[in-house]
């Protein structure tokens, strides 16, 4: 005799059992055959069916203890959390406004706990190729992609199983009738309010009578050629995203790229980015706006993705950045900080809060001898310095934000265009150095005592105090992130 310790450990499986005939015949007619599991029946009374509800539920718990099966029963009360109500006893059809939503939410709230509490390896669901039929031609209704398309997935990552997907209901009742196994009827499913009902009942009759019997195997036949399209597209999917797509602080893609793909991918790649990175779960709807941004948007386009993220452009890239709530661009600079513009009346060195999530920078004013053209052109090459001549400056400087409406005179060049004084409009000029709309208003600029722009950090400075061979003195300006 082997001892106990070596026995095989069972595979345990919660079962849902309403008491009709498709969970009936998963577990006396599929589960029950099989080796080395272990079952315990999971049941809910919603009671919203008054005494019928109760011989469900009088059914299912003998038909526990005739399999020496463990049965788990939930009971819900005349009023609960859920937000359902029972009937009185021997009231049918009654049902409260959304009960199939709510009623499934709460059977399989009720499942997962219960197999968390038994350390089940599964649940097993009794969805049969009928209900896939039915919930392929709600999804068309509905708009649904190719992910929805495919209909009931057998297996999901949460462990719910449903292995009778593939079986007729026809076949079941055969299959009980010639055993003559019991099982329960639920008056609610001739209820045609119900949309899988009306589907059900109305809908795929109609089909048949004009194309024949045959027509529920050819629209399963369907969804299970959208499901293996779906797999095919989520390995391709997940394959271009590790050779294309950047993770740093966000999600970043080149639109060239993206646009070159067939549609059908895009979208997967979209909806797989959303729901492995930012874990929001965008419809049809949006998976199209979304793409129609990337691949026609304009160089600034953007759109809400949800749950604080939204996916903008940036000329020839794409990224999924978190959005500013009540930020306003357009008035970003003046509402960036109330003590801002910030005087700086010498040289020295300055903390500078933008008022923009905190953020510091530092300018520093330096005051140095003679500099020859090149030298400042060279000390200016990184783009965090800058060199003017000292005596042409109207003091006292200032750091403040960029505002819309800002102009600027760019040092060297023909102005051309919407120019006032040798002047240009700085909006025009950050779209020309492909610098994004959301890093355009609100960054750091220097003026002089006028509120003229001297200089715009990283993007140019102005024609006003230019180093040239007569230059004595200079003032070198620097800024970058405070530490």
């Amino acid at each position: 005799m082997k001892p106990e310790g070596n026995e095989p450990k069972k595979r345990v499986v919660v079962t849902a059992v309403s008491g009709g005939p498709d969970s009936v015949y998963l577990l006396l007619g599929k589960l029950a055959r099989e080796k080395g599991i272990r079952i315990i029946i999971g049941h809910v009374n919603y009671g919203i069916r008054g005494i019928e509800s109760a011989k469900d539920q009088i059914f299912v718990e003998k038909l526990g203890k005739t399999c020496r099966y463990k049965t788990e029963i939930l009971v819900l009360k005349k009023v609960n959390n859920a937000g359902i109500s029972s009937l009185a006893p021997g009231t049918h059809g009654n049902f409260p406004p959304g009960f199939e939503k709510k009623a499934r939410e709460i059977r399989y709230r009720f499942l997962k706990d219960l197999s968390g509490n038994v350390g089940a390896d599964a649940i097993a669901l009794a969805h049969t190729a009928d209900d896939q039929v039915e919930t392929i031609l709600m999804r068309v209704f509905e708009g649904a992609g190719i992910g929805g398309l495919k209909g009931i997935p057998r297996e999901t990552r949460d462990g719910i199983v449903r292995p009778i997907l593939e079986v007729w209901k026809e076949d079941i009742l055969e299959y009980l009738k010639k055993r003559k196994i019991p099982f329960r009827i639920d008056r609610s499913n001739v209820d045609t309010r119900f949309e899988r009902n009306w589907i059900r009942r109305i809908l795929i009759p109609l089909l048949e009578g004009r194309y024949g019997k045959g027509v529920k195997k050819r629209i399963f036949i369907l969804g299970e050629r959208f499901r293996e399209l779906d797999d095919y597209l989520e390995e391709e999917a997940g394959r271009w995203i590790q050779r294309n797509v950047e993770k740093k602080c966000d999600v970043l893609f080149r639109r060239n790229s993206f646009s070159a793909l067939p549609s059908v991918l895009r979208v997967k790649i979209l909806q797989r980015i959303c729901f492995d990175r930012l874990g929001v779960a965008p419809n049809e709807r949006l998976l199209k706006s979304m793409d129609a941004n990337v691949s026609s948007g304009g160089p600034s386009a953007q759109v809400n993705v949800g749950a604080g993220w939204k996916l903008v452009n940036r000329y020839e890239e794409a990224l999924f950045v978190p959005g500013e709530k009540g930020r306003d661009r357009k008035s970003a600079g003046s509402a960036s900080g109330e003590k801002m513009p910030i005087r700086i009346p010498s040289p020295g060195e300055y903390k500078i809060p933008l008022g923009r999530q905190g953020r510091i920078v530092s300018f520093a004013w330096e005051s140095r001898g003679k500099r020859s053209p090149a030298q400042a052109k060279r000390l200016a090459a990184n783009g965090d310095a800058e060199v003017f001549d000292a005596a042409e400056l109207r003091l006292p400087l200032a750091v403040r934000p960029l505002r819309a409406g800002d102009r600027i005179r760019p040092f060297g060049g023909r102005v051309r265009g919407n120019s006032r004084d040798g002047r240009k409009k700085v909006k025009e000029l950050l779209i020309d150095r492909k610098i994004p709309r959301d890093d355009r208003w609100g960054r750091p600029v220097v003026c002089d005592a006028a509120d003229a722009i001297l200089w715009i950090p990283g993007v140019l400075r102005s024609a006003l105090a230019p180093v040239t061979p007569a230059t004595r003195n200079t003032a070198i300006l620097r800024i970058r992130s405070a530490k």
